[in-house]
Order: structure tokens, then C-alpha cells, then sequence
């Protein structure tokens, strides 16, 4: 009977296991949601998702995660939803053509999701312009190895990235931008990814997610998509939409970006006869009386006046030989360059008048004889410089490298239309004539202008971090997780709160525009438009990425909006469309910032040269030519990788170019092709000049112009709705401007034969579908 019963108990806890086993196995299975449209297919405890088509084909949208126990799990047909652990939340919804998923989370955690390894052919990605990435493409995942992190606000111009199948794409549009990553890795020799989300402190609602989207498997509906999509939460502003405020938008049209090297008073060529120059230097100095050299050397001598002291400390080395070192030249330049400067800023002090006849100076008494010198309190003008070495400069209006005679070579050069950006105000102020004369020439003008940096009060290495409340650099810094100040470019001083920066901005701005800079009808704001946003851990006065990024976009309204002036910051990202016009770094972005060879390292053949030119000209920087590693020529330049992206959402309401790092006649061996992207993808040619350089780079920039400018004021007033590969290889590429323009562009080495032309190797072809008209064009 006992055995009988032990038995029967034995049995029953053994169907009670098999129950409970039963019930938590059915947690583990996969959920399904489904309409008319397709099915998904979503495991709570792996978050493994896939989806099936009409077809029957399937596509993983996500991998599975680590097992976790899924609890309070909720469904229907169309939406699920099921907690992990006591912290997140997941919410998926199946609408009628795409898929939802949200994740909540109550407390600060990281969570990767999606885990996107499947046996997909690409990866479609909005890498500043956009990217087509063969995903077994091993150089790719050589660069990935080394470079595996990517800024899902920062890196991504766009925030979505898509997947490529045979026929069909899955699209990943990104709901929250902030405090996302790309991890890249490989997987069974095929790249692969997870998108990483922090819920930092800083945020109250912890919250990420997408949109996923089964599509075909174009780059024009792919792109289309995410339009789409950025159209149902703020309709994008075009270009003509945002002229209606300000006509001054529409001299883009058309217009390449040149930046004008003119922000020293004085260049190497201004003194046309250095020996006559140092001669009536030393024969003044010796005088017993004074005169002009006398009092520049007072001045040279001042305790602000770095260079001049500097030079007065060589002055007898300068003294020996007849022959002029080119150190001593540039010693004696940045020595003038200073005092003229000086000039500048103590414009409201009292004149000082040096006349024929007695005048009493601090010196003494003096007689200058027929010589009329006059000099600011600190400072000396470019006339009375002039007037006090005859014979010794170019006319004085040609000063500075840039002289005005350029804008009319320009003008005669075929450049209808440009906007001309200077290194900083300063170089207004220095050359008020200059800025007047392009803006009579039909061109826009503008400024360099930062709100990134602070550096310690009276220690500013460069003039955008030098404020006039000079308590910010103690007070308005952004503070990392760490409880460190966040450091600004290069390493020095620290990052300025935009939160906090606003008063400062305007502070500046209306300063500024109460003198010289008045005359500007552009400005551009460096870093706002590149996504590099903070969350700030100040106590007191925590803040998070989103309202870093709120007040950057304030502030370049309210720049925008106060002046009337066409704003244009730096990439560009998509973040920025509806308040900027222009933005430069999404077509080729800046490259290997941290390689030395490219940066450090001056005897290297890949050095890009220094931010700053001895001789006032353009600096290496920015102005010289130099080869690229073949890394990076693969993955920056090879036209089988790029796609316009970015043009086929915005390209009618934001115009963008390349980083001025690396401008179209920087990297030699890529002018040719630069200049047939420009044209296929409707981006400006962005240059840099003085007076030298635009003699050196006249013809191949006027005639790049000539044919970029007839295509670009059509092509930007239109949507791009069009973008084909014409060869296996993806080196013969269309792009359609509306039912206005076709334009195919041949990179490759070979000749290419379409609707009955030949288009040569690195040639294109203009067809205006409207006329019929066919123009063949090739660049160099």
C-alpha cells in the first residue's frame, strides 16, 4: 500500500515538473505578430526577432542576446510587450509597414540591441555622406578591427542604417539619437554590428528604440524611407522655403565655398623691396632724434608685444649682412602683423598725430621734418606704415595676400556666385574694403566663428575661446561622468556648456555687428552641426545630450535670425537641416585624426601640413598637397563605396561640402574624381586661396566651376530622386534631379557607352531631359 502510494506521489510530482518545465519552456518560444503585409517572429528571452514576407523569404533582424527571463509577457497580434529583469521594459508593435520597438528602462544601464549578423550582403549607412559596405569585404573589416566604434549621433549624418539583402533591405531608423554606439565586429567572415544605448543619469526618460522597416533593396528607397519618416515628425525646409526669409540664401545656388587667406595686415609679397625696406630700418634706428622706426620699436617694445620684443631681441643679428634671412623676414612681418593689430583694437583710443613740426610725445620733443606718421596709442595703421617707408609695400588696399583685384579675376573667371568664408572676424577688421567688395561682387561673406572652446583668461590660444566674461572657464564647463571638465579641441582648456553659453553668444555677436563685421551676410559656427553632444554631470545642474543639442541650434537661430545672415556650421548632420543652409565636412570628412604620420610627423610624405603659415599664406594645413595612405583612400575615396546619401533626403534643403581640412585639390591623386562627385552629387567644390594660390589653381578652378555652377543652380532647387549604379563594379553611377536632369559619372578606367554616347574614363555626362541637351564633361 506504502509503495502503491510513493507511486502515485511520485507520479504526480513528476507531471507537476513536467507542467512547470511546459509553462516556462512556452516563455522561451518565439511570439508571433503578424498582418497582411508579414510576419515577425520575437523570442522575449534571447530578443532574437526575424520577419518573413508574403514570399516565405526570411531576414534576421536581430540576433540573439544572452538568455535572460523574461517576465510579464503580454501579447496580441500585433503588439508584445515583457520586462527584463527589474529594470527594462521592451514594447513591440507590428503596424502596417513597419515594425516598432521601444525600450524602457528605469534605472542608469547599457543594452545592445539590435545584434545584426545575419548573412546580408551590405551595410547601407549614413557615414557622413553615406556608405555601401560589402559586408564581406575584408578591407572594410580590417578598418573596422581598428576603428570599431562609431557615434550614432556624431558619425552617423543620419540616424538610420540599413541592411542589404538579394532583394529586399531592412531599414533601422533610430528613434532616439542620443547616447548610441555602433560596435562593429566580424562574424563567420562577415562584418557585423551592435547598436549599443547608455540610459545615462542625466536623462529622466530612459527610453530608446526604432522603426525597422522590409524594403526593396535600392539606395533610393532606402533613403526615401528615412525621409519619410523625418517628414512625419517636422516637415524639412528647403532651400527656396527658407530663401522666402532671406534672399541672400539663394547666392548658394550655383556658388563654390572658397575660404580667403587674408588675416595678417602684412604677407612676404606686400614688401616689394625688402633691401630698401631694412635699410631706412637700421639707418632710423641709429638716428638721434625720432622718427617712425623709433616709434615702432616703442611699440615692438611694449609688454604685450610678444613678437616685436622677439624681434628687437634679433635686432643685431638682423643688422650684419645685407642678405635678409627668411627668419628674420617673418620675425619682422609677425613683429608689424602685432603692432598693426594692436592698432585695430585700440581703434577708440585717442590719435596720436606725429605732424611736420614740434610734437610732444612721451619721448620728447620731435621733428619729423615733411613726414607724417599716424599712430594709435599702441598701435600703428596700415597707411602710416606705408607713408612711413616709401617705396618699401605694395598699394596698401593689396595687402594681405587677398588683394581686391582677385574678386574681379574671379568675377571675369566665370565665378557667377561663391561664398567666401574668412579664418575669423579678425580678418574682417583688418580688410573691411575686402568684405565690401565681395559683398558688391553678388558674393556672400562670412566669419569663422566657435562656442567649443574655453581656454583659461588671458591664456587663449585662439580667438573664438577668448570671452569677455571671463568667469566662464570656472563655472560653464561641461563635466564628464568622471567629475573631470571635459577637454576641448586639441586638449586645450575645456568644453563650454551651450547650456550656459547663450549670453556670451550674444554678448559677442552684437559686438561684433556693431563694427566691421556688420558688413558680413554669412556666418559660420564651427562643431554644432558635427553631433558631438554632451550629457554634463555639473551637480546642480545636470544636463543631457538633448538639451546640449537644443541650445546649440538656439544659438545659431538666433544668429541666423538676429542678422539676417545665411548660417552654416560644420558636417551638417540632419539634426541641423531646418536651421542651417550650408555645411562643410559631410562630403568628405575629416581623415585619420589621430594617425601621426598624416599629423605629427613632418618628415613623413603623408604630412598635411600645420594650421598656421609663416608667411601669412595659406597654411599647410588647408593649402597642401599630400598623398593618402591606401587605407584610407579605399575607405575615404574609392567611388564603389560611395553613395549620395545624405543628397537623397536633403539635397534641396541643406547644401553641403567637404571638410576644410581636405578641400577638392588637397589629396592629388583624387582632383579628378573629386570633381566628378561634386557634379554627380550636386556638392560644391570647396577651395582654399590667396592671391598665389588662385594664380596657381585659376584654370582648373574656373573650369570645374563653369560646369558645376549651370548643373548645381538646377539640381539644388530639386529633389534628387534617383540614384543608379550603371556597372557590376558600381563605378559608372547616375543620379536623377527630379524630371529636370540625369548626370552619369564614369570613374572608372575604362570608357562607358550610354544612350548612345561615350563617356570616357573619369568623364561625365549632363543630359537636361527637359531640352534633350547632352553635354560631356571631364575635369582637370
Amino acid at each position: 500500500m506504502r509503495l502503491v502510494n510513493c507511486v502515485s506521489l511520485s507520479i504526480k510530482y513528476s507531471l507537476f515538473f513536467i507542467l512547470l518545465m511546459t509553462a516556462q519552456a512556452g516563455l522561451a518560444q518565439d511570439r508571433e505578430l503578424s498582418n497582411e503585409q508579414i510576419k515577425v517572429s520575437v523570442n522575449p528571452e534571447t530578443f532574437a526577432v526575424t520577419t518573413t514576407d508574403k514570399k516565405g523569404n526570411q531576414y534576421v533582424i536581430s540576433a540573439p542576446l544572452v538568455k535572460r527571463i523574461a517576465r510579464h509577457v503580454k501579447q496580441d497580434k500585433t503588439h508584445l510587450s515583457w520586462a527584463f529583469g527589474e529594470d527594462l521594459t521592451v514594447f513591440v508593435e507590428l503596424n502596417d509597414d513597419y515594425l516598432d520597438v521601444t525600450v524602457k528602462s528605469a534605472d542608469t544601464a547599457h543594452l545592445s540591441w539590435p545584434k545584426v549578423e545575419s548573412r546580408f550582403s551590405a551595410f547601407t549607412i549614413p557615414l557622413h555622406q553615406g556608405k555601401y559596405i560589402p559586408a564581406q569585404d575584408e578591407k572594410w573589416q580590417a578598418h573596422f578591427t581598428k576603428n570599431p566604434s562609431v557615434s550614432g549621433s556624431q558619425d552617423l549624418s543620419m540616424q538610420f542604417f540599413a541592411t542589404n539583402f538579394d532583394d529586399k533591405a531592412l531599414v533601422y531608423v533610430i528613434k532616439n539619437m542620443f547616447n548610441n554606439k555602433l560596435e562593429f565586429y566580424t562574424h563567420q567572415k562577415t562584418l557585423a554590428l551592435q547598436f549599443k544605448h547608455e540610459f545615462p543619469a542625466t536623462v529622466k526618460d530612459k527610453q530608446f528604440g526604432f522603426r525597422i522597416y522590409l524594403v526593396n533593396n535600392d539606395p533610393v528607397t532606402i533613403a526615401k524611407t528615412y525621409r519619410k519618416y523625418v517628414e512625419e515628425k517636422s516637415p524639412i525646409l528647403t532651400l527656396a522655403e527658407k530663401a522666402r526669409d532671406n534672399g541672400n540664401i539663394r547666392k548658394l545656388y550655383g556658388a563654390p565655398h572658397i575660404y580667403i587667406w587674408n588675416n595678417e595686415f602684412l604677407v612676404n609679397d606686400d614688401v616689394k623691396n625688402w633691401k630698401l625696406l631694412k635699410d631706412k630700418i637700421i639707418k632710423e634706428s641709429a638716428a638721434a632724434t625720432m622718427n617712425p622706426t623709433k616709434h615702432i620699436f616703442e611699440l615692438f617694445g611694449h609688454k604685450n608685444a610678444e613678437a616685436g620684443r622677439e624681434f628687437l631681441a634679433a635686432f643685431s643679428e638682423f643688422k650684419k649682412d645685407a642678405y635678409i634671412s627668411k627668419f628674420h623676414k617673418s620675425l619682422l612681418l609677425r613683429a608689424l602683423n602685432e603692432a598693426l593689430k594692436d592698432g585695430v583694437v585700440s581703434l577708440k583710443s585717442e590719435e596720436v598725430n606725429l605732424k611736420s613740426g614740434e610734437v610732444n610725445l612721451k619721448s620728447g620733443e620731435v621733428n619729423l621734418k615733411n613726414r607724417e606718421l599716424s599712430l594709435k596709442s599702441r598701435g600703428l595703421s596700415k597707411e602710416t606704415l606705408n607713408e612711413a617707408y616709401p617705396l618699401c609695400f605694395q598699394p596698401v588696399q593689396d595687402w594681405g595676400g587677398a588683394p581686391l583685384a582677385m574678386l574681379d579675376q574671379m568675377k571675369a573667371a566665370g565665378i557667377k556666385d561663391a561664398w567666401l568664408g574668412l579664418n575669423d572676424w579678425e580678418a574682417g577688421e583688418i580688410h573691411p574694403e575686402f568684405v565690401l567688395k565681395a559683398k558688391d561682387k553678388g558674393y556672400l561673406i562670412g566669419p569663422y566663428d566657435s562656442y567649443h572652446s574655453i581656454h583659461p583668461p588671458g591664456k587663449e590660444v585662439w580667438i573664438t575661446a577668448k570671452f569677455e566674461d571671463t568667469t566662464l572657464y570656472n563655472r560653464a564647463y561641461v563635466m564628464n561622468k568622471n567629475g573631470k571638465p571635459a577637454h576641448a579641441f586639441l586638449g586645450q582648456g575645456r568644453q563650454l556648456s551651450p547650456v550656459l553659453a547663450m549670453p556670451v553668444v550674444k554678448q559677442r555677436i552684437m559686438g561684433l555687428m556693431k563694427g566691421p563685421a556688420q558688413e558680413f551676410n554669412s556666418w559660420f559656427i564651427d562643431c554644432d552641426g558635427t553631433g558631438e553632444i554632451l550629457d554634463d554631470y555639473t551637480p546642480g545642474r545636470m544636463t543631457d545630450q538633448e538639451q546640449d543639442l537644443e541650445a546649440r541650434l538656439m544659438r545659431m537661430a538666433w544668429i541666423r535670425d538676429q542678422y539676417k545672415l545665411v548660417i552654416g556650421t560644420e558636417v551638417g548632420n540632419d539634426y541641423a537641416a531646418n536651421t542651417i543652409a550650408f555645411g562643410h565636412g559631410m562630403t568628405t570628412p575629416v581623415i585619420a585624426w589621430s594617425d601621426p604620420d598624416m599629423r605629427k610627423n613632418k618628415n613623413s610624405p603623408y604630412y598635411i601640413g600645420a594650421y598656421y603659415s609663416s608667411d601669412g599664406g595659406v597654411p599647410g594645413r588647408y593649402g597642401l598637397q599630400a598623398p593618402l595612405k591606401d587605407e584610407y583612400l579605399y575607405i575615404y575615396f574609392d567611388s564603389r563605396f560611395n553613395i549620395p546619401l545624405y543628397q537623397l533626403v536633403y539635397n534641396n534643403a541643406v547644401i553641403t561640402s567637404h571638410h576644410w581640412e581636405c578641400g577638392s585639390l588637397k589629396i592629388p591623386g583624387e582632383i579628378k574624381n573629386t570633381a566628378l562627385k561634386e557634379i554627380l552629387y550636386n556638392v560644391p567644390p570647396l577651395y582654399h586661396l590667396n592671391q598665389l594660390e588662385w594664380i596657381k589653381y585659376k584654370r582648373i578652378i574656373s573650369k570645374q566651376v563653369k560646369v558645376f555652377s549651370k548643373t548645381h543652380e538646377q539640381a539644388v532647387q530639386l529633389e534628387m530622386t534617383g540614384f543608379d549604379w550603371l556597372t557590376k563594379d558600381r563605378l559608372v553611377q547616375r543620379t536623377t534631379f527630379g524630371k529636370n536632369m540625369e548626370i552619369t559619372a564614369n570613374f572608372s578606367n575604362v570608357p562607358f557607352t550610354t544612350q548612345g554616347r561615350t563617356i570616357p574614363a573619369h568623364g561625365l555626362l549632363i543630359h537636361q531631359l527637359l531640352t534633350g541637351e547632352k553635354e560631356l564633361y571631364i575635369p582637370g
